[in-house]
């Protein structure tokens, strides 16, 4: 169906489909109005013969040109260029348009509402756009004033979510109920929108060839702009309505596009605000990086990394030795992207059997094999719209490798048994202690799918490289622990303390981790000695240059400990005012063990 996209100074381009006798020109008469004092009343007109379309000047005072040439008359050809005045048209053949735009005069579509109004309400919407922290609200504000403004029966707006599919929907209508997922917007309006970024008008002319959509929906007229901020689309605007043919003119489109800039500036400043502050939440104390604990340079250049890249979504290869918390890097990475919001799914490809590694990736249809009882989501459905951590990635075997490449690079899964793929949005974050180069020399991973995964690499330092970090992990490991464990805080006698920075932790902070809680079970004072430690610990301790004095007996080493412990037992009942239950439970010792300790320092203190 040949059609003309309009383009006038100032204004939105919009296409019309080309009817026998349509005609333009400045007067209202004319099918299609140019306000332009360079137009004629009736300027030119279009005539179908059979050899195609033919352009008519009609006696034009400025004339009409095709290509920049002055005709009387020309048969048109695509892509051809006619110019009348300032306005340009361009003569179109390629597919069938949904979309019908078309100027109304204004005798039969007269404004609604007078410039002053709608000024105040972009007004009112401005002030709204950067005070208000709920974005629905800010939306829902804005669709209640289009309403009101354009006079129309729906509006909706259509956000382009990170990772996921289709358009998260905001919706408003006449009768106040939302009804987002009952409004069908057409997919060539879509495409106008959202790819060509255009702003459309179309009617329901009820003529052969109008659009299906409105057709099918009963929709006489609607109108929708993209919301773009720069190059970068968030989503589109659309408004319709049922009752009243021609509702909307080009300066109704106008208006809307003004709305919808300014509504996407709001929304991708807070975007930008959002994503700021996860990133302040997720490295401060309390976050979910509260965990990477350290000052060490190792520790700094990660963190300095993981806010580089928190803003990305590419796909991320973490390497570091088993227990070094890549998982936890991981967390964070997700926490700070855009697709915080998404799920976080984690699966250990080394800790499942090969026969069952696919079914867990992309997941099965009932009766797949043996034992399928019932359908199940994999690992890649279930992170749609956010991200899957992929731990052990070395571990994976070659056949289900080459299905996460196809995931991958094709955005879609075939789960076990289905007919067909299923499309999802996944950002994967792997992690391996293995030397992924060394496997690809061996044949034992593809090439092809490290690259793909390492997109970008971070590398978790070793706990033995990262110096005083030891002690800063430590002794937050201990106190959640003893926190756990319903004790007060614990602390390290200098022994102890020596003897943890002396050892090499080949288990990282997994081991460090694991000999906090046994440390925190072994104390019954608030102090955590070096014979509280695991025996490998204390080896390693003893072994160490200058050790001679923790080299003392047990006996020895317990008495050292009693002047500090009848100084603590002081302190608490002084600080309980004589009350024995509270000095106890301040210790975090029971009631009887504290009334031994008063009867062996000798404290003469009465148990009322």
């Amino acid at each position: 169906m040949p059609y003309l996209v309009v383009r006038e100074p100032g204004q939105v381009s919009y296409t019309l489909p080309l009817r026998e006798g349509l005609r333009l020109g400045r007067s209202e008469q004319n099918d299609v109005v140019l306000d332009d004092h360079q137009v004629s009343r009736f300027h030119a007109r279009f005539t179908r013969l059979e050899q195609g379309w033919l352009v008519e000047d009609l006696g034009s005072t400025h004339g009409t040109l095709v290509n920049t040439v002055r005709i009387t008359t020309h048969l048109l050809n695509a892509g051809d260029r006619i110019q009348a005045g300032n306005t340009l048209l361009a003569f179109r053949e390629d597919g069938e348009p949904e979309l019908v735009h078309q100027q109304a005069t204004a005798a039969f579509a007269p404004l609604r509402h007078d410039s002053d109004r709608r000024l105040e309400l972009v007004y009112e919407l401005s002030r709204a756009a950067f005070g208000l922290a709920d974005r629905d609200e800010l939306l829902g504000r804005m669709l209640q004033s289009i309403l009101d403004a354009l006079g129309c029966e729906r509006a909706l707006v259509g956000l382009a979510e990170p990772g996921a599919r289709g358009f998260r929907r905001v919706a408003r209508t006449r009768a106040g109920v939302p009804g987002a997922d009952d409004i069908a917007v057409s997919r060539t309006l879509l495409e106008a929108v959202t790819v060509r970024r255009e702003g459309v008008i179309f009617h329901n002319t009820g003529e052969r060839g109008a659009p299906k959509t409105l057709v099918r929906e009963g929709i006489l007229t609607a109108m929708a702009v993209p919301l773009q901020a720069g190059s970068l689309l968030l989503g589109f605007l659309y408004v319709d309505a049922r009752q009243r043919p021609a509702l909307f003119t080009p300066q109704d489109l106008d208006f809307l596009l003004a709305l919808g800039h300014l509504a996407a500036a709001a929304l991708e400043s807070a975007q930008r605000y959002r994503q700021m502050e996860a990133l302040a939440e997720a490295l401060g104390p309390g976050g979910p990086a509260s965990e990477l604990i350290g000052a060490s340079e190792p520790m700094q250049r990660l963190k300095i990394q993981i806010q580089k890249y928190g803003a990305s979504t590419a796909h991320v290869l973490i390497q570091g030795e088993s227990g070094t918390g890549k998982e936890l890097v991981a967390r964070t990475l997700h926490s700070v992207s855009p697709r915080a919001a998404g799920p976080f799914v984690a699966l250990n490809c080394a800790a499942i059997p090969e026969s069952m590694v696919e079914s867990e990736l992309f997941g099965h249809e009932k009766g797949a094999y043996t034992g399928a009882a019932a359908k199940k989501r994999g690992k890649f459905a279930l992170a749609d719209g956010g991200t899957l951590f992929l731990d052990e990635i070395g571990d994976l075997h070659l056949a289900a490798q080459a299905k996460v490449l196809r995931a991958l690079q094709e955005g879609e899964i075939h789960p076990l048994g289905a007919e067909k793929p299923v499309h999802v949005s996944v950002r994967v974050v792997s992690a391996t202690h293995k030397d992924l180069s060394e496997e690809i020399a061996h044949k034992r991973f593809r090439e092809d799918l490290y690259y793909r995964l390492n997109v970008v690499e971070l590398s978790v330092p070793p706990l033995r490289e990262r110096g005083d970090d030891i002690e800063l992990l430590a002794r937050a490991l201990l106190r959640a622990a003893a926190s756990g464990m319903g004790k007060r805080e614990l602390e390290f006698t200098p022994a102890a303390l020596a003897a943890l920075k002396a050892h090499s932790w080949p288990g990282n902070v997994r081991e460090l981790r694991n000999e906090m809680e046994r440390a925190a079970i072994e104390a019954e004072l608030p102090i955590v000695d070096l014979y509280h430690l695991s025996a490998r610990i204390q080896k390693g301790r003893q072994g160490a240059p200058g050790a001679a004095r923790e080299g003392m007996s047990l006996v020895e080493r317990y008495a050292a400990l009693e002047p500090m412990e009848r100084q603590l037992v002081e302190e608490a009942l002084k600080a309980a005012s004589g009350n024995l239950s509270e000095a106890a439970r301040q210790l975090g010792i029971t009631r009887v063990m504290i009334k031994r300790r008063i009867d062996r320092f000798g404290l003469g203190f009465r148990d009322e």
